[in-house]
């Protein structure tokens, strides 16, 4: 029960921040904050894209 709190209300919450995180330093003009913001953007597709990974994984069973 704790895995499934963790996929679908941690990550999603963890999305969101990193979403968010990767808006403020993209609009920085150093560079390493656009390196920042990539990787808060990866971050934030994988922890958006795993709870609907694990809903279709579950319904193809």
């Amino acid at each position: 029960m704790a895995a499934l709190g963790f996929v679908f209300l941690t990550l999603p919450c963890l999305a969101v921040i990193s979403f968010t995180c990767f808006a403020a330093c993209r609009a920085q003009k150093h560079k390493i904050f656009k390196v920042l913001a990539h990787t808060f953007l990866a971050l934030g597709l994988a922890c958006a894209l795993v709870p609907v990974g694990v809903v279709v994984w579950i319904s193809s069973l």
